[in-house]
């Protein structure tokens, strides 16, 4: 299972949608819980020199596996329906899908070699002391990120001081 956390705008304090900015593109985190308690998080941390359009392509990257399999799966469903090949229809899913993966692996490759990856696993059966210290490590930078953003988005927070927030929080997921 993976848990993917978002910022979301409080329904306590409801934003005007004129002063609602958009979604700055720093990175995402990802958490997965294992069969066995282990729970494994990944953030992932854009340069924040990067162009905001090669991050936007970076997350659409991201997700591109998921909506090939999901959209290979649904032709490969409508092809066996409409009684066509197996292996035609193979070869049409794979002439769709590789070159879109493989031009979106190519546009996005400065931008996720330039990021900064942290990544915590620890047992949530018994006492991991080195696993623990790596979450919280991981959390801290995370909540500030999110916070940030979630401020930035809200109108709470400005341009540049998102900029410095981010900025900290890369250098330190570098260290």
């Amino acid at each position: 299972m993976v848990i993917e956390q978002r910022s979301l705008p409080s329904p306590h304090h409801p934003v005007p949608p004129a002063l609602r900015r958009p979604r700055p593109h720093w990175g995402h985190l990802s958490r997965s819980v294992s069969r066995y308690g282990v729970v494994s998080s990944t953030l992932v941390i854009y340069a924040p020199d990067s162009p905001e359009i090669e991050r936007r392509w970076a997350e659409l990257a991201r997700g591109y596996g998921v909506f090939a399999f999901g959209g290979g799966l649904l032709v490969w469903i409508g092809c066996a329906a409409a009684g066509i090949p197996p292996l035609a229809a193979l070869v049409v899913i794979a002439a769709v899908t590789l070159p879109v993966g493989i031009v979106l692996a190519r546009r996005t490759r400065a931008v996720r070699h330039a990021a900064a990856t942290v990544s915590a696993c620890c047992s949530g059966l018994r006492p991991d002391d080195e696993g623990r210290a790596a979450q919280r490590r991981l959390d801290a930078i995370a909540d500030s990120l999110m916070g940030a953003s979630a401020a930035y988005r809200a109108g709470d927070l400005d341009g540049p001081a998102f900029e410095r927030i981010w900025r900290a929080a890369y250098a330190h997921a570098l260290s």
